[in-house]
């Protein structure tokens, strides 16, 4: 010990472009002796227990401990503490990015903990700002303020302590903060595999008093790293009392693009960025409006999974045509008469393709290059407020066509390194319409799959 279970959860995260690291840090959590409630543990008062349920309390009960030792820390300060003080499992080297995805910046070490020397903060506004870069959810006025307010929008400037930076186009700029809670003290930067990928840190050294804070810039270049590939190593900050140890991911790109934009029909610009010299196109498939069949679904009383067999789920039968490069299956709440929990999934033949089950009816599948043939997406009424509900099933088949509503103008060529802009132009849209479309690239081996263009006119 300590070895990760088989059963924990492992990285990269997919939502944010994995520019965050997840999981932070790793408890005990296999075959924990603990108490348990006789009614629902076969009349026992104590049983060996696994999973998150086991290593969340650990760790809970270790932030409540320094909670007590530290009262005016925030929640991040101790996460923090927490991280930057763990130690590796045995699984293998930890420049290995699969045991970095595993394990985090490490396995919890509180005595170490309560003197982390460095610590990494934030708080509410900076994960607005991470929320601005990664989603749609936050309202563009929220945005711009933090912007003007000097926050970064980039997920990976998020101030936690770990890096990851899950689309690196030749070069990227992080930047942390980070606050000296011990004496005055002066730090030394290590950095430690990264195979490939040159490092600089800016400064190299500091001298902080305490509760002085610093900021670093940390640049990642791509020297001869292998393109979409994890490559994983450690940046530590050190004296002779403290090393303050953060893990680090990049997974080196041909192309660094948005995976999806939106719109409502005006014009759109996004960011690309360049991780080789050559050739580049952009070229527009679609965009194509939404298939849409409507129906009831009545609840399933059993609030079982979604399935063919679930009962009382309706059942919709699509055929992929060959050639289609992109299938999108959607849900909305604002298609159903009331506060219901519809999931959704899909099949081809027998075999689950993908599944959406969230707390609300807002549901989506989407499968890239599609296999050919018959599938069906079963709509499940997990939970309504009625006997049944209304619901509207959406559904967009891309191919490599270009119907001729969206312009694409792009940068004529790539270098290494640059940034450029993609604006798309739309015509002949007709109004209160879903449509979906992609943008597709072309220049060199390893680009990435089409953007998704998303456009909802009113």
């Amino acid at each position: 010990a300590p070895l990760p279970a088989s059963f924990s959860s492992r990285g990269p995260l997919r939502a944010g472009a994995g520019d965050l690291l997840k999981p932070d840090l790793i408890a005990p959590g296999q075959d924990i002796l603990a108490a348990v409630a006789p009614p629902g543990g076969g009349g026992l008062l104590f049983n060996l227990y696994s999973g998150t349920s086991m290593s969340s309390p650990h760790v809970a009960g270790l932030g409540a401990l320094m909670m007590d030792l530290y009262p005016t820390w925030s929640p991040m300060r101790i996460k923090s503490a927490l991280m930057t003080t763990g130690y590796d499992v045995l699984d293998g080297a930890n420049s290995n990015p699969l045991v970095i995805f595993s394990q985090g910046a490490g396995h919890v070490r509180p005595n170490s903990a309560m003197d982390p020397g460095l610590v990494f903060d934030s708080d509410a506004n900076d994960w607005l700002a991470f929320l601005c870069g990664t989603t749609a959810a936050v309202q563009p006025g929220t945005c711009a303020a933090l912007s003007g307010m000097g926050y970064s929008l980039d997920p990976s400037d998020m101030n936690v302590a770990s890096i990851a930076i899950g689309d690196l186009p030749g070069s990227q700029t992080v930047r942390r903060t980070v606050t000296n809670v011990t004496g005055r003290a002066t730090y030394n930067v290590s950095v430690t595999g990264l195979s490939g990928i040159n490092v600089t840190v800016t400064p190299s050294t500091f001298t902080l008093a305490k509760n002085a804070s610093q900021t670093i810039e940390i640049t990642f270049s791509n020297a001869s790293a292998p393109l979409n590939a994890y490559v994983g190593g450690q940046i530590t900050w050190s004296n002779a009392k403290h090393d303050v140890r953060v893990p680090v991911v990049i997974r080196p790109v041909a192309l660094g693009v948005p995976a999806q934009v939106s719109g409502t029909g005006a014009p759109i610009s996004y960011p690309v960025k360049f991780g080789y010299t050559g050739a580049f196109t952009a070229a527009p498939y679609g965009l194509v409006a939404a298939t849409i069949e409507s129906r009831t679904v009545l609840d399933d009383p059993t609030d079982g999974a979604c399935s063919l067999t679930a009962p009382n789920a309706q059942l919709h039968p699509v055929t992929i045509a060959a050639g289609t490069t992109y299938a999108r299956f959607s849900l909305f709440d604002d298609f159903t008469d009331g506060n219901d929990d519809i999931d959704l999934c899909v099949y081809r033949g027998t075999t689950l393709v993908g599944s959406s089950g969230s707390g609300t009816s807002a549901e989506e599948v989407s499968v890239v290059n599609p296999t050919a043939g018959n599938y069906t997406v079963v709509v499940h009424g997990w939970g309504t407020d009625g006997p049944d509900a209304q619901y509207a099933l959406f559904y967009w088949l891309l191919d490599s066509t270009d119907a001729g509503n969206m312009t694409v103008t792009a940068p004529a060529a790539a270098v290494i390194g640059t940034a450029g802009a993609i604006n798309l132009t739309f015509s002949g849209l007709a109004p209160a319409t879903k449509y979906l479309g992609s943008v597709a690239y072309s220049g060199t081996s390893g680009l990435p799959n089409p953007t998704i263009v998303r456009v909802d006119t009113p």
